[in-house]
């Protein structure tokens, strides 16, 4: 299967390559066809059955819950570092989006979606097992004494003891036994990394390398026992007993046991991460979806509503080649759907509503497009040569503006865990499946109309006609006006976190309570929020007539109070009362950070090789302007911050730098064509030629927004209403705070003389 993906994958890139080089307009169009076909049918194939690629998350479907103690009186450092090992482990089930938090003094709940049986059976396995890793000697003579002690005319020296091989499956025999050191030599936690590998006949083994320190140990252990037994044992089970042949430093390898490759990943899963305490299974149980039936169908209905719009949007605006952009756009979110399903993606309602905003992002790249056909018609040009050069004069923005999201994406994959790795897959396939629909489909359908003589002229509305702005006359106001906001904004902030974050940041209550008759969803939030309660999560789980919820501090026993006397007739009682910790870790804030800060500095470097420093410092500092503005009013609104803002924060990263790239590439343009004017001159008409797609663009992913701000229901909205403070407010950097900036670090190198000297015009 592998194989066959690899050389399908080949294949496929061959023929994009092909058709991108192609110089004969017949044979570009066929293998553009072929192209289209090929993608589509493979998206198809992940996508059918429904249910065995895309599976639901928590919020939409529900899944399973299971509660984990630690054995004995575990330290609060024990606690937290077992959630973080189990967090780990969970994470090797892919992009599951599961809940992991620790409950009380000494317990970790863990909450998976979609499990089958068999997926249960390798999650309980994974979750409470401690991985107590050792390489233990075996005995010089442990043949002899073996059959001597089992014989009963021989004893067991003091120093050793008789532990037993691990069962191999389809074996029939007895259980092996082996005489190995009571002491270990060394102990799993030199161990660095642990991975699935294959012996020389391919049967499935467990590679384990060791720290520097582990590294030496290992060697001097091996070194000085060439020709014995060296037997590694895990959670008191000999898993191999292999001769040492020679000195070995690096690594160690365990083999035998029939293992299958899923059981051997397993295994490196549990040694990467081992328990420092012994942990037990207190309790599995099936829970809802999080989310009320009323929540989901709002969701819903907000995304048919955004599509719809923006499809009416597009075509009557663009008309024709509208037509073939709403087309561009339908296979655009085939093919993500199917992206998704290969790789297993869990889909919750935040990403469901990063869906829908994919379809006011889509257009961007059409819009693009078109409005460099729409200069080419403008100067005189032939329909031909007009789609043609359109194209040709977008790439380089389509393409610049797109690697620039690549780069924070495949840095937050390689940096974040769990929902941060999550969000930048999405991203990634998002802007994959972006890229081909509107330089592949796109380009294909106008060839084809072309080519059958369908398409004679293109007819297209016009909201703006030779705009002439003067931008960067009103650079210091918009300026001192975006400083204003941003320090209003994140005054409020700091001043307010410790109320502002919510239970995934910061913990909480967690509240269990028995019903006799169960109350909708959206009847008990309601019930709640009226008493100005805001639950984090809510679920139930049928089989033990349970509700559970989470609320801030010291809120969970008035929402029991407020739960029996607004909705008596649910019969609530018999409640529980834990304290939660939150579900983001300091470690998954630290690599978070680390990550986007990265990302941005790989941004910073992209744009200064691709243009230049001024317009890549204008950028970042625009990008942050965006975010930072997003939190700032949120903040101001009093609105609370959850793991699903934290997705729109994101988000408004990624669509923030398309404006910003947009610009800088008309900008850049006019130094090439060495139009007349100075450098304000090129600023202000780069700017200018770009409003007209601002508008269109912006306006798409403003009317997919406000459907989810408007119908998207209680859990949407504040989702909705960050994006669309991050739009706004990325509209308004584009235009009048990046190129202020880009002109004043342009200064800022005249005055150090290193470009010629460019005079500024009289500013309003």
């Amino acid at each position: 299967m592998l194989l066959w993906s690899f050389v399908t994958a080949l294949f496929f890139l061959i023929a994009l390559i092909w058709y991108f080089t192609a110089t004969e307009e017949r044979v570009r169009r066929w293998v553009g066809l072929f192209c289209i076909v090929m993608l589509l049918a493979n998206a198809g194939l992940s996508l059918f059955p429904l249910d065995r690629g895309i599976r639901l998350g928590l919020d939409l479907k529900g899944g399973t819950a299971f509660l984990l103690e630690l054995e004995g009186q575990p330290s609060p450092g024990a606690l937290q570092q077992a959630t973080a090992v189990i967090r780990k482990r969970v994470d090797k089930f892919g992009l599951s989006e599961p809940i992991i938090q620790p409950v009380g003094r000494n317990r970790i709940s863990v909450q998976i979606p979609g499990l089958a049986e068999a997926e249960k059976n390798a999650a309980r396995q994974q979750l409470s097992k401690v991985a107590k890793l050792e390489f233990k000697l075996v005995h010089p003579q442990n043949g002899q004494l073996l059959a001597e002690v089992q014989a009963g005319q021989g004893r067991i020296p003091a120093d050793y003891e008789l532990l037993s091989f691990a069962p191999e499956e389809g074996r029939s025999t007895g259980l092996r036994q082996i005489l190995v050191k009571r002491r270990a030599e060394m102990g799993g936690k030199h161990v660095r990394r642990a991975f699935r590998g294959f012996d020389e006949v391919g049967r499935p083994t467990v590679v384990i390398e060791f720290s520097e320190e582990g590294s030496r140990r290992f060697g001097a252990l091996t070194s000085a026992n060439i020709g014995r037994q060296l037997a590694i044992v895990l959670d008191g089970e000999v898993r191999s007993a292999p001769v040492i042949q020679s000195a070995i430093f690096r690594s160690a390898i365990i083999s035998g046991g029939n293992m299958s490759p899923k059981e051997a990943e397993d295994l490196a899963s549990v040694l990467e991460n081992p328990l420092e305490m012994p942990v037990k299974l207190l309790e599995e149980r099936g829970i809802d979806p999080s989310l009320g039936r009323d929540s989901i169908l709002s969701g819903a209905r907000a995304g048919w509503v955004a599509l719809a719009l923006v499809v009416v949007f597009m075509v009557a605006y663009y008309r024709a080649a509208g037509v073939v952009a709403v087309l561009a756009l339908g296979v655009n979110l085939f093919l993500l759907f199917g992206f998704l399903a290969q790789f297993h993606f869990t889909l919750t309602l935040p990403g469901l509503a990063g869906v829908i905003l994919t379809i006011g992002m889509a257009v961007d790249a059409n819009v693009l497009v078109y409005e460099r056909m729409r200069d080419e018609i403008d100067a005189g040009k032939p329909i031909r040569q007009a789609v043609t050069t359109g194209f040709e004069r977008a790439f380089s923005a389509i393409f610049d503006s797109n690697v620039t999201v690549i780069l924070v994406a495949v840095i937050l994959m390689w940096l974040g865990s769990g929902p941060l790795q999550g969000f930048a897959v999405t991203l990634v396939l998002g802007i994959v499946a972006n890229l081909f629909a509107a330089l592949v489909v796109t380009r294909n359908a106008f060839e084809w109309l072309l080519a059958s003589g369908w398409l004679q002229r293109l007819s297209m509305m016009r909201i703006l006609t030779h705009p002439n702005f003067p931008f960067l006359a009103w650079r210091r106001v918009a300026c001192w006006l975006a400083l204003v906001l941003l320090a209003a904004g994140l005054t409020t902030f700091f001043l307010r976190s410790n109320k502002l974050l919510g239970v995934d940041f910061v913990g909480g209550d967690s509240l269990t309570v028995g019903y006799q008759q169960e109350a909708p969803v959206q009847e008990v939030r309601a019930a709640l929020e009226g008493a100005g309660i805001h639950p984090s999560m809510m679920q139930y789980a049928r089989e033990f007539r349970q509700l559970s919820l989470e609320t801030r501090y010291g809120e969970g026993a008035r929402a029991l109070t407020v739960l029996q006397q607004k909705l008596p007739s649910a019969g609530f009682a018999n409640a529980r009362l834990d304290s939660v910790g939150p579900v983001v870790g300091e470690e998954l804030k630290g690599r978070a950070m680390l990550a986007l800060s990265l990302g941005l500095a790989a941004i910073l470097l992209y744009v200064t090789l691709r243009y230049q420093w001024s317009f890549a410092a204008a950028a970042a500092i625009g990008q942050l302007h965006d975010v930072l503005l997003a939190v700032g009013v949120m903040a101001i609104l009093g609105q609370e911050f959850t793991m699903p803002l934290v997705g729109a924060f994101l988000t408004i990263l990624g669509y923030s730098i398309n404006e910003k790239i947009v610009i800088s590439d008309r900008v850049r343009e006019a130094g090439r064509l060495r139009l007349a004017g100075t450098f304000w001159d090129h600023i202000n008409s780069g700017v200018n030629l770009t409003l007209a797609r601002t508008l269109i663009t912006g306006g798409t992913v403003l009317l997919a927004t406000l459907s989810m701000l408007l119908l998207g229901g209680p859990v949407i909205s504040p989702f909705a209403l960050a994006i669309l403070i991050g739009v706004l407010g990325g509209m308004f950097s584009s235009h009048f705070l990046t190129p202020a900036l880009i002109y004043w670090f342009h200064e800022l190198r005249e005055k150090r003389g290193r470009v010629t000297q460019h005079p500024e015009p009289q500013s309003a």
